[in-house]
């Protein structure tokens, strides 16, 4: 009986476990393709999972420092079929997400998007990295990852 018992909580917990270590293991794969992307020197990965944006704000945010005179090159990547669905924005508090970024993989004013941007700092400073989805974009969960890179200096 205590076989039994002993087989069943493995077992349960063999299930429990299986799809948070696929979904790590599709956001490790996310982060390498994303980050030898391009010609330019890794320095940090944002990793989030979006959530149906209906129920709460979707995606997350992070504080970067960034130097000024540093070229600099923002990647996103997702899953196949969130392509137009997501969107990464670098902002600071002066220059509010919404309204003016520095840079997104998004513009409203053409309606395109891209896997990519670049930014110059003309200020060192703090900035603040967003993947969200897009506003009016109700989807399922999915994963999504940003990449920041170094390309150069002035």
């Amino acid at each position: 009986m205590k076989k039994l018992i002993i087989t069943l909580i493995v077992a349960f917990a063999f299930i429990s476990f299986l799809p948070q270590k696929a979904d790590a293991q599709c956001r490790q794969q996310m982060v390498y393709a994303c980050a030898t992307k391009g010609q330019s020197i890794y320095l940090r990965d944002f990793n989030t999972k979006l959530k149906n944006s209906k129920s709460s704000e979707s995606g997350a945010r992070w504080t970067v420092v960034l130097n000024k005179d540093a070229h600099y090159r923002f990647n996103l990547c997702t899953p196949e079929g969130f392509e137009k669905k997501v969107i990464l924005t670098l902002y600071d508090s002066q220059h509010p997400e919404k309204t003016a970024p520095y840079g997104s993989t998004y513009d409203p004013k053409t309606g395109k998007y891209y896997e990519s941007f670049d930014f110059v700092c003309r200020k060192s400073g703090m900035y603040y990295v967003s993947i969200r989805f897009q506003d009016g974009i109700e989807d399922k969960k999915t994963c999504a990852v940003g990449i920041l890179s170094f390309v150069g200096s002035k």
